[in-house]
């Protein structure tokens, strides 16, 4: 019916609710009772607080949407009357009858910018969705021990909030309950969690520590991203799943430890890690998805035995990353894979190694020497490209050493940088080399023993 006639004036509108009938238990002309399941009580401040009545002797914290009272002019929540710090009552009397206080229904206090502190007692149970979402002033919150789950976006958007106590029997926290809280400067999930949601605690850019417990098993997609102050965290063992970008742009980040159950780097994981200067990758893990590190900060990484995966971009953009070895269960480096890892020397290549993607070194313009096996077969495009501001090649200088007496076809130009660079070929094939579409391109064609 709002909907309807929201253009109508305010004062037109509430004559039509106050005159409509709402259910055998309304109370005709008073605008805190238009639901007939509605139940007011009057705070110390004069205002109210509204319940919701279960029909069997508890009720819930809410507010009536129905109520012209609490929507402005785009029908939206206003919620006027919980004002400053708000202490919800363990039971109230209405009416000479007494009710039990069990929950907090969804949107109660959403969107509320006046909102400052909130009391909530033991014995309350269930927290809605959205309960407290956007309330921008919200400072401090304490969830009673009887509380079991925290849900979807419970807290999102809550600017202010610096401390919340959260139950220890506490066994669910949903999606983005956390999100934009950029005051929160500290977190301690509870024992009882074993999975973190998507976006907890994403944007929050003022956290610098979080706790997690042995138990956790996942971490959601985007978790942390964003977290720009969040310089460690501790990773418990149990950990097996995490999803795409967890700790995408959390700069501050200076170590982290991967444990041994993580089979799979998603993408994205720590990209823009730009401070993320120690990791350490266990044995077992097999994939490394596109972009999981790119920007970040590593002076020193060791890639294990059991990877077999790189994807496009995986390290591009290390810029402190003065070498790599990459082990012999990689055969395909990936197009972009180090791309402008400006400090990178060398790269130690497996005998596996059968392709070297588009730009796989491109920019990599410190590089000095790197040698390529037998057994690589193709060797993309721009390889080993860079220029500078002025389009020009600002490559120092390159050495390939390449170990083929039939140098393999190439599909365009590898290298933008002849005239700095050369290649060193088994002795008796450089001219073969010579006659080689794009390998002629090479101006220095060096000759050794093999």
């Amino acid at each position: 019916m709002i909907q309807t006639i929201k253009k109508t004036t305010w004062g037109l509108l509430a004559g039509l609710l106050l005159t409509t009938s709402c259910g055998s238990d309304s109370v005709k002309g008073d605008p805190d009772y238009l639901a007939h399941d509605m139940l007011t009580i009057e705070l110390d401040n004069g205002k109210k607080m509204f319940f919701a009545d279960h029909g069997d002797g508890t009720v819930s914290v809410t507010y009536d949407l129905r109520n012209p009272m609490h929507l402005n002019i785009r029908n939206q929540s206003v919620l006027e009357d919980y004002i400053g710090e708000v202490t919800i009552p363990a039971s109230i009397s209405v009416k000479g009858k007494n009710y039990t206080v069990t929950g907090i229904d969804e949107q109660a206090f959403m969107n509320n910018t006046s909102l400052t502190k909130v009391s909530i007692p033991e014995g309350i149970t269930k927290l809605g969705k959205m309960t407290f979402y956007n309330c921008q002033l919200l400072e401090e919150v304490s969830v009673p021990e009887t509380v079991s789950e925290i849900p979807d976006y419970c807290f999102s958007g809550c600017k202010t909030l610096r401390r919340i106590k959260l139950p220890q029997r506490l066994t669910r926290i949903g999606t983005d309950a956390f999100n934009k809280c950029v005051s929160l400067e500290s977190f301690r999930v509870p024992e009882g969690i074993t999975e973190l949601p998507a976006l907890m605690f994403s944007g929050d850019t003022a956290l610098v520590s979080v706790v997690l417990p042995e138990g956790l098993t996942t971490i959601g997609y985007q978790c942390f991203r964003g977290c720009k102050k969040l310089d460690s965290i501790n990773i418990p063992s149990s950990l097996n799943s995490i999803g795409k970008g967890i700790f995408y742009g959390c700069s501050q980040l200076m170590t982290i430890d991967i444990p041994a159950g993580i089979t799979d780097l998603p993408d994205s994981c720590f990209y823009g890690c730009s401070s993320l200067s120690e990791l350490s990758l266990p044995e077992g893990l097999k994939t490394i998805g596109v972009n999981t590190f790119r920007g970040c900060g590593m002076t020193r990484l060791y890639l294990p035995s059991s990877l077999t995966t790189l994807s496009k971009f995986s390290f591009s953009s290390c810029s402190k990353l003065p070498s790599i070895r990459i082990p012999d269960g990689i055969t395909v480096l990936p197009d972009s894979v180090f791309y402008r890892c400006t400090s990178m020397v060398t790269a130690y290549l497996p005998e596996t190694m059968t392709t070297l993607g588009v730009g796989a070194f491109a920019g990599c313009t410190g590089m000095l020497e790197l040698t390529l096996p037998e057994s690589v077969k193709d060797i993309g495009p721009y390889c080993f490209y860079s220029t500078n501001s002025n389009g020009e090649s600002n490559w120092k200088n390159l050495t390939l050493n390449v170990k083929w007496k039939e140098p393999p076809a190439l599909r365009g130009s590898i290298c933008n940088a002849y005239r700095w660079s050369r290649i060193v070929v088994p002795r008796g094939y450089r001219n073969v080399y010579l006659a080689a579409d794009y390998w002629n391109e090479f101006t220095q064609v060096m000759e050794r023993n093999y």
